[in-house]
């Protein structure tokens, strides 16, 4: 396992967060803008769900979670940390999606432990794909989003 100072696993971690957003936004089918990262935060931007389609709408709150899911697998592969450990550290960026995600879970179709459960299966799913475009996202500080389209 590569040895990564804490400045890198940060923001390979981040990157991997955003990238996780990103794969579970095509994966509900909502349309990416943008997908950025800097030195200390990062952002996707997606189309909205159409509140009558309650896929898009679970798709939107798995959305949410997988960034935090990806994060905390970053953690786990690479910086050898145990599941729980590699939550709670990825927890740090992925403050104001779980605040979301509390704020909207009501219009969920399934309950919030079933879409955690979507989210993490999502992610293991796409763990390569996430793995490497991490890297490239944290190279070059964007993603072009026809990848995710």
């Amino acid at each position: 396992m590569p040895r990564y100072s804490p400045e890198d696993a940060a923001l390979l971690a981040l990157a991997a967060h955003e990238v996780g957003h990103a794969v579970a936004c095509q994966a509900a089918g909502l349309r990416v803008a943008e997908v950025r990262l800097l030195p200390d935060r990062g952002w996707v931007t997606h189309k909205a769900a159409d509140p009558g389609d309650q896929d898009q709408v679970d798709g939107e709150l798995v959305t949410l979670l997988a960034g935090r899911e990806a994060g905390a697998r970053w953690a786990q592969k690479h910086h050898g940390m145990w599941r729980g450990d590699a939550l709670r550290w990825s927890r740090g960026c992925s403050a104001s999606d779980l605040a979301l995600f509390r704020r909207a879970k009501r219009t969920a179709s399934v309950s919030p432990s079933r879409l955690e459960s979507r989210a993490r299966s999502l992610v293991a799913r796409q763990w390569g794909r996430i793995d490497r475009l991490s890297r490239q996202l944290a190279d070059s500080g964007r993603l072009p989003v026809g990848q995710f389209n």
